[in-house]
């Protein structure tokens, strides 16, 4: 495959992540930033790399990495004889990151139960019992999917 097609793939799948992460509500240029170190070949991606892949600012690129960095999702390291910041993904950290979506229900559950008990009217009442159906069904069958995860020994 030409040099050309190869960079024109590569770069659409970037894009395509961007944006998956964006789904998952990581603002633009962290979904960048993160993307990038998805598809960095090497351990990690130094500062100026970052900025010269992604045509970013230095500060952009110090703001994004502090939200990968709270999320747990990234890790600074540095490199001998180098006096910049690099930075890498964690391994063994999207099975934790699901499980925090899937606790997610269990509050939405309980606030849809907590709502239905206090409606009034049949139509909150029907829009509650409608929300509680669906996270309490989704909320049972994710315990069960991560049961099955942790017991490949993914978590």
């Amino acid at each position: 495959m030409p040099d050309s097609e190869i960079t024109k793939r590569r770069s659409a799948l970037f894009e395509r992540m961007t944006v998956m992460m964006e789904t998952l509500g990581f603002p633009h240029l962290t979904a960048r930033i993160y993307s990038a170190l998805m598809l960095a070949e090497g351990e990690g991606l130094s500062t100026r790399e970052i900025i010269g892949d992604l045509g970013i600012s230095k500060a952009s690129v110090s703001t994004s990495t502090q939200v990968l960095l709270a999320f747990g999702l990234v890790e600074r390291y540095r490199v001998q004889g180098s006096r910049e910041a690099h930075y890498r993904m964690l391994k063994g950290v999207w099975g934790p990151i699901l499980a925090k979506k899937f606790e997610a229900m269990t509050a939405i559950t309980n606030t849809a139960r907590e709502a239905l008990a206090m409606a009034e009217s049949d139509k909150a009442k029907e829009r509650l019992q409608e929300m509680y159906d669906v996270y309490s069904f989704f909320e049972e069958e994710y315990q069960t999917v991560m049961k099955h995860w942790r017991e490949r020994g993914m978590s």
